[in-house]
């Protein structure tokens, strides 16, 4: 049973290292706080999206709508290869790697691999007496292998669906599950505007030593407005986690001469953001050139510092 409690102990402290914005005031915190598994699944990909405020379930039309909104995945006209880097706190790195491939009337087909390594830790056990021996460091990790279809229904709207398996191993202990995402994305007024949703991380529990773990489901909701032909988009979502407040963001982003892309956004906790106004500002700038794209997304968490995104998109 000791053993048992401190691998429970670091499954808790992980969900709360991936959620930095729920460890304010006891009061202000959502009863189901820390009560689901495997959410770094709730982590975006894409710099082009957390620049824009993590609203992108209306506008998802590259390689990273398999997180956002995959029913996005069948705008694309080329085969993709994209790559994510994030920096976030403590030492904790998370990857991302995917391919989409376009395939005319029958769809797009994709495939992803999420890697959140939380560095290597110093283990710890209690022995007979009830007193702390330190046992062997180890490297607890979070992986998800992703299967994505979407596909056009006439010219305005789109469905998609991803299929996930997802694993968490701290030391010597691992729990693994399948999940289901499922988005829609609809265009109206000559594109100008798209209206998106989608439901993320739908599967059973997780069975975790000895407990079991809800996923963290969430349904995400939201409209995309085009303007100054695409030169200009402004997006908005609405997000309803099971485990805490809604959320709302928002974002802008502008191109210019069709090489830079300029964006910024902001994301806000109803009931108000626990680290200070400025912890959901977020921006970002990209560059296109003969077929790749690299963009970079700044996050402020307010006390807490800040977090940087880059990725890169290439298409063949």
């Amino acid at each position: 049973m000791p053993r048992f409690n401190r691998y429970l102990s670091l499954f808790i402290l992980c969900g709360i290292a991936l959620c930095p914005w729920t460890v304010a005031d006891g009061a202000d915190i959502h009863e189901n706080v820390g009560t689901r598994a495997m959410t770094f699944l709730k982590i975006g990909v894409g710099a082009k999206a957390i620049g824009m405020g993590e609203s992108q379930v209306a506008d998802a039309d590259d390689l990273y709508a398999t997180h956002w909104n995959p029913a996005g995945l069948a705008q694309l006209q080329r085969p993709q290869l994209g790559l994510m880097h994030n920096e976030w706190f403590e030492g904790i790195n998370h990857q991302f790697i995917g391919f989409a491939q376009p395939l005319g009337d029958a769809g797009t087909l994709g495939g992803s691999l999420i890697y959140l390594s939380y560095g290597e830790l110093e283990g710890y056990d209690i022995n007979e007496s009830g007193e702390p021996v330190k046992t062997e460091n180890f490297h607890p990790y979070d992986l998800a292998l992703i299967a994505s279809y979407a596909r056009r229904f006439g010219g305005a709207l789109s469905l998609g669906a991803n299929a996930k398996w997802v694993r968490e191993k701290i030391d010597t202990e691992s729990a693994q599950v399948i999940a289901f995402d499922i988005g829609g994305l609809y265009a109206i007024l000559d594109n100008s505007i798209s209206l998106g949703f989608n439901v993320q991380h739908l599967g059973a529990k997780v069975k975790f030593v000895e407990e079991s773990f809800s996923l963290p489901l969430n349904i995400k909701v939201g409209a995309a407005y085009r303007l100054l032909d695409e030169a200009f988009t402004l997006t908005a979502d609405l997000n309803r986690p099971s485990d805490n407040d809604p959320t709302v963001g928002v974002g802008a982003a502008f191109t210019a001469y069709e090489l830079i892309h300029l964006r910024a956004g902001y994301k806000y906790r109803l009931g108000g953001n626990d680290l200070g106004t400025a912890s959901g500002i977020t921006s970002g700038i990209g560059f296109s050139l003969e077929g790749f794209q690299l963009d970079y997304a700044f996050v402020s968490y307010g006390k807490l510092g800040a977090a940087h995104r880059f990725s890169l998109i290439s298409n063949f």
